[in-house]
């Protein structure tokens, strides 16, 4: 499930934002979850990486789905279209 999560999450970071905001929300994540797991060794460090990877994924999957997504909600008159 966390998988999953991540990995939604690096999708609609890769949507709107640059490749800076990455690295401070996989810090965030990794701090969050390594103050929660205190004293559970490699299986904590594992869930970390897992989650991280997962994440840079998502992110690169929304990265590449950006033109895509801008002209399905041009599509859909949601947000103004960039044509002339």
């Amino acid at each position: 499930m966390l998988i999953i999560l991540a990995c939604l999450a690096g999708v609609l970071l890769g949507l709107t934002f640059n490749v800076a905001v990455l690295l401070s929300v996989t810090l965030a994540g990794a701090l969050a979850f390594a103050f929660q797991s205190q004293g559970q060794g490699l299986g904590a460090v594992t869930v970390i990486v897992v989650a991280a990877v997962s994440l840079h994924g998502g992110y690169m999957i929304g990265l590449t789905g950006r033109d895509m997504f801008a002209q399905l909600l041009a599509r859909l008159n949601i947000a103004q279209s960039k044509r002339v």
